[in-house]
Formats: structure tokens, C-alpha cells, sequence
């Protein structure tokens, strides 16, 4: 059986791994000069950078269980989401856990905290009710029971069941950061699942979330083709024929897109209505992610991320410095600070100079934390134009239903990606692995 694969990002690796294992005859085809998509990674005189995704929550069964398989089970690393959050001029420390042991190290900042009026904590008091009374079906994979929270976006719920002042000062701060987007480009369930999942905790690997690409890239050696775009996916007679290359047909039994849902309809512009209308339901934030080496910790103590609220008039949704995640990722004492731009703004700083950039990202960080240095040790930008899956309201029921009743509707045709589950490194490795079982069964 031949298969060929576009992409050999996070669910284009996982579905090449999957098909190699199986003894298929498969190519994957990426464009970009490396592998691994939103889990790539770089080194930099003894600094880690995780240049897309910055950790993986502890309930990631597909992430964790493929790092058993690959031998890195004993570089998982977790910690506990401890983030400040701006507000009257200062940082506000917490720390989202229901671990009692996590609650009771930061007991001390729990207790000075101050980021919500008493009408503040009833509001959140409200969405929290909401999040753990349908804890289970907050679900990233297994998301079919709360469709009906798919219909309205983060905001106009938060709003709804909770107030302006929650939706401000956690719900805004919190969803920018984990997803580039703003409340309103986010469906409600997506944004309480993130919240859910947030109090489980995150994790990563010693050495960057970037050894899981470079282990699964090393796993599929010889079947990935670097630097290869793919012109098109040729459909003919409902069927899927191959991929259109610089070099000609590349003829298969089998087509596996993981291509962003954008990119896929351009390489398949006939694609049947129950496939093409659910996919134009799709959107992406975008990002400039630009990183600091430093010789010191910037934030607090213990403290992993800074969340900004947009009243702040900032371009960044926030920065954090991923020493607190690892001892690894910095030389001893030093920092390693990664700043998240969002929405307007990064479409803005992506069409800058790198200079530009740098300076207009210095100085914003400085309005918040002084000892920022003038000059960091090293300073790299990766520019993303499409960043994370934002899951816009109603995407999800229409990606359920394009799974449910549409999946073959173009013979030997496999859709992954991270929009074909709740959006999330576990979502893209799980789409990948089920696309190359389907295509293995030929169902």
C-alpha cells in the first residue's frame, strides 16, 4: 500500500511513525527545511527554546503514551501552572491546581492574592461551577457531549454566567495566552475545556518539547522528504489520485493531509461540500514569538508566565521564562524569556524588521518588569502566521459532523491536524495516529 503524507508537523509525523510501524510503503512531504511543526525546538549556547508549543498538559494520554514508546518517558518534567497576572499597576501570583500539595507550597501567594472584588470572585465563583460540573466532557478528543457549548464564544458566555470583571482579568488574560486569539475568536467550550485542563497541571521534556519531534523525525528517518511542497492533492472520479510536486504526479492509494485546514483547501479547491464547509469554519491566530537569553531569572520566584490584559493596550498576550519549567533550559541562574504577541499586533510585528521588533518588544516588557536587560545575550524571532488553532464558535459541531457522516467521502483521502480535535499537541498527534489507522483498514 502506498501512502503519501502531507506534512510532517506534529500530526504528519505521528501518522508517518504509525504507518512505518505497520509496514506501509509511505512518504511524508514537508515544505519547511525541518520537521516537527508546533513542537519544533532549537538550542542556543546552553538554552532550550520551544518555538512553538510551550508545554503539554498532564492529561495528554496520546503525548505521554508515545513518549513511553520513544523512550522518553523519564525526561517528563511537570510543574504547576503558577502565573501572575497584571493589574493596578502590579503582578498578582497564582497558581491554577487542585493538587493540595501545590495549593499548600504557594499558600503564601494564595493568600495575599488580590485580583478580584468580592463581585470578582462571585463571577468566577460561576464559571468554575460551570467548568467542573462538566469536567467530563471537557474533553480534547472525546468532545461530542458538550457541542451545546460550542455555539456562543468565550466571551459572551463568561459574560452571561459570570461578569465583565472575570472575563477581564482571568478569562481574557488566560485564553490570549494559551490561545494567540482574544475571547470572542474562541468558542465557549474550547476555552472552559483549556481551563479544565489547565488545573491538571503542565508538563514538558528535559531537554524541550522539541526531542519529541526530533525522536519521532529520527523513528521515520528515510520516509520524510525535507524541503518538498506539495502543489496540490489530485482528486479524480471521487477519488484521490496522488500529489502534484515540482517534479510531477506522485501517484498512491492513499493521501494523508495534515495540512492547516486553510492550506488543505487550497491544495483541494473540488473538495465535496460535507468536507469544504466545515473546514472554512477553521481560523488561526498568529504570532511573533520573540525569545531573550539572560543571564538571570526574570520574573518571580517560581512564577513561569505573565499574563497582560488587553486593557493594558500591550502587544503581547504576555511572556514567561521557561527556566521555572526546567533546570535544563537555561545555564545555572540564567533565563530564557519568550514573548507572545497576538491578534492585530502580531500580524503587524510579522511584516517588521527584525530590529524593529526586538526594540518595540524590549521596551513593552520593561513597562512591566524594569530589570529587563538593554541588551540580552541573544534575542531569536519565529514568525507564525498561523499559530494555534483558535476553534472559533460552531467549528467543533461542524468538524463532529464532518467526521461522523463525511470522512470517505474522497476515496483513499485522510484529513489531520490539530482542528480535528479539540485544538491542542494531543488533538494533532491523536488525528495523525487515527488518519494512518483508517487508511491502513481503508475505511
Amino acid at each position: 500500500m502506498k501512502v503519501i503524507v502531507v506534512g510532517a508537523g506534529t500530526s504528519g509525523l505521528a501518522a508517518t511513525r504509525t504507518l512505518r510501524k505497520r509496514g506501509a510503503d509511505v512518504v511524508a512531504l514537508e515544505a519547511k527545511d525541518a520537521a516537527g511543526g508546533r513542537i519544533i525546538g532549537a538550542r542556543r549556547d546552553g538554552y532550550i527554546m520551544d518555538l512553538g508549543a510551550q508545554f503539554f498538559f498532564k492529561s495528554y494520554d496520546t503525548t505521554f503514551g508515545l513518549c513511553r514508546e520513544l523512550g522518553l518517558e523519564e525526561d517528563i518534567v511537570p510543574y504547576p501552572l503558577k502565573i501572575a497576572i497584571w493589574k493596578k499597576g502590579r503582578p498578582h501570583v497564582a497558581v491554577a491546581s487542585l493538587d493540595p500539595r501545590v495549593l499548600w507550597e504557594n499558600r503564601a501567594d494564595m493568600l495575599r492574592l488580590r485580583l478580584f472584588s468580592p463581585r470578582g470572585i462571585v463571577q468566577m465563583a460561576r464559571i468554575l461551577h460551570t467548568v467542573f460540573r462538566r469536567r467530563r466532557d471537557l474533553h480534547f478528543i472525546d468532545y461530542g457531549n458538550m457541542l451545546d457549548l460550542d455555539d456562543e464564544n468565550l466571551a459572551d458566555f463568561t459574560l452571561r454566567r459570570g461578569g465583565k470583571e472575570a472575563l477581564e482579568y482571568l478569562i481574557q488574560p488566560m485564553a490570549s495566552l494559551l490561545t494567540l486569539g482574544e475571547p470572542e475568536d474562541v468558542g465557549a467550550g474550547y476555552g472552559l475545556a483549556l481551563l479544565r485542563y489547565c488545573f491538571g497541571g503542565l508538563s514538558t521534556l528535559k531537554h524541550g518539547i522539541g526531542s519529541l519531534a526530533e525522536r519521532l523525525y529520527e523513528e521515520c528517518t528515510g520516509d520524510v522528504r525535507l524541503s518538498a511542497p506539495v502543489k496540490g492533492i489530485v482528486i479524480e472520479g471521487g477519488g484521490v489520485k496522488g500529489v502534484e510536486t515540482a517534479d510531477g504526479l506522485m501517484e498512491a492509494d492513499a493521501v494523508i493531509c495534515t495540512a492547516t485546514a486553510t492550506k488543505a483547501l487550497e491544495l483541494m479547491p473540488g473538495l465535496p461540500d460535507g468536507l469544504r464547509k466545515p473546514m472554512e469554519k477553521v481560523s488561526y491566530s498568529a504570532c511573533c514569538h520573540v525569545m531573550f537569553g539572560l543571564e538571570r531569572h526574570l520574573l518571580p520566584e517560581g512564577v513561569w508566565a505573565l499574563a497582560l490584559p488587553r486593557k493594558e493596550g500591550t502587544y503581547m498576550s504576555g511572556f514567561s521564562d521557561d527556566c521555572v519549567k526546567s533546570p535544563s533550559y537555561t545555564p545555572p541562574g540564567g533565563g530564557m524569556v519568550h514573548c507572545f504577541t497576538f491578534g492585530k499586533y502580531a500580524r503587524e510585528l510579522n511584516g517588521m524588521k527584525d530590529g524593529e521588533v526586538l526594540s518595540r518588544l524590549k521596551g513593552e516588557i520593561r513597562r512591566f518588569i524594569p530589570s529587563m536587560p538593554a541588551e540580552p545575550l541573544f534575542s531569536e524571532i519565529y514568525r507564525w502566521d498561523e499559530a494555534v488553532c483558535l476553534s472559533p464558535p460552531g467549528m467543533l459541531r461542524e468538524i463532529y459532523r464532518l467526521k461522523r457522516d463525511h470522512w470517505r467521502d474522497v476515496k483513499g483521502l485522510y484529513l489531520a491536524g490539530e482542528y480535528l480535535n479539540m485544538p491542542s499537541v494531543d488533538g494533532a498527534l491523536r488525528s495523525g495516529i487515527d488518519a494512518a489507522e483508517a487508511a491502513l483498514r481503508g475505511c
